[in-house]
């Protein structure tokens, strides 16, 4: 009888010996920890997505990095929060913008000031703040498919735009003369040549964006884990700057000649008109990855 019960107790004590074993590989390897933070780096074809008399803009390379705090739930949900810096481009060509608008000259004489740009190429950029709130959902092992999604505040931290024009000619209609001066140029009439402008102020709004996520998650030794995926951001809200009511090709009669193009996102072909520009939105997709560690 004695020797039974010490056989069933040796028995007992190596089962829960074994159990012991188990749960702290499955619970090292596995990484059944709380909170896990990582760093990131993103890839992507991104543009600023809007349409100018009916020509859209371009898709262009952009990047992004950021730091990111996972608290998990359980086992496989958990919430996430961060933040990250995105660079983020737009472009557009268009063969011409033309338009005609009341004005006065130097002299204080009402004219209409008429103008055709051709060859316009505008480029735009801007470095965004990226602060998300996303869900995350994962499947168990040391290899685990992994899928997010969630929303991403994207802070203005700086805008510009780059603008070219190929050629632009110029003209001024007095209709009390019923005379149209193609000249002088001193006085902002004729034929001009190239035009360029750089690094000049967008003031872009502040961005909200869909974020999607999914890709693989590879747990490693220590707690640390490596992430490889694929992402979509789509812009929520129209980004344009406030306030598109300046003209294209301003006239100004204390520097005729001095012509300097408004961004078109921001601007009209003349007074009245609609908007070159009706909306700006963000649309960025790629690849995206991340090295974390457990605590």
């Amino acid at each position: 009888m004695t020797r039974n019960n010490s056989i069933t107790d040796r028995s007992l004590l190596w089962k829960l010996g074994l159990l012991l074993v188990l749960l702290q590989v499955s619970g090292s390897a596995f990484g059944q920890t709380k909170n896990e933070l990582s760093l990131y780096l993103q890839g992507s074809f991104i543009k600023l997505d809007y349409e100018v008399l009916e020509q859209k803009s371009e898709m262009e390379n952009g990047f992004g990095i950021g730091i990111r705090y996972a608290y998990y739930l359980n086992k496989n949900w958990s919430l996430a929060t961060g933040a990250g810096l995105q660079y983020l481009r737009g472009s557009v060509s268009l063969p011409t913008i033309e338009g005609a608008y009341d004005s006065q000259d130097r002299e204080g004489e009402a004219f209409e000031f008429r103008y055709r740009a051709a060859g316009i190429r505008e480029e735009q950029q801007a470095y965004l703040l990226d602060i998300p709130l996303q869900v995350q959902y994962e499947t168990g092992g040391r290899i685990r498919y992994y899928a997010a999604a969630g929303i991403k505040a994207g802070i203005i931290l700086d805008s510009e735009y780059d603008h070219q024009v190929g050629s632009l000619e110029t003209s001024g209609y007095y209709p009390q003369y019923d005379v149209e001066l193609t000249g002088p140029q001193f006085a902002g009439f004729g034929q001009f040549g190239r035009i360029k402008r750089s690094g000049v102020k967008l003031d872009l709004e502040t961005n909200f964006v869909l974020h999607l996520e999914n890709g693989v998650k590879v747990m490693l030794e220590n707690e640390k884990t490596f992430y490889m995926g694929l992402f979509l951001d789509c812009g929520l809200k129209n980004i344009q700057p406030e306030g598109p009511d300046a003209l294209y090709i301003p006239y100004n009669p204390q520097d005729p000649a001095g012509f300097h193009p408004a961004s078109v996102l921001a601007s009209r072909a003349e007074t009245g008109s609609n908007p070159l520009t009706e909306e700006v939105r963000t649309l960025a997709f790629g690849l995206k990855i991340g090295y974390g560690l457990g605590f």
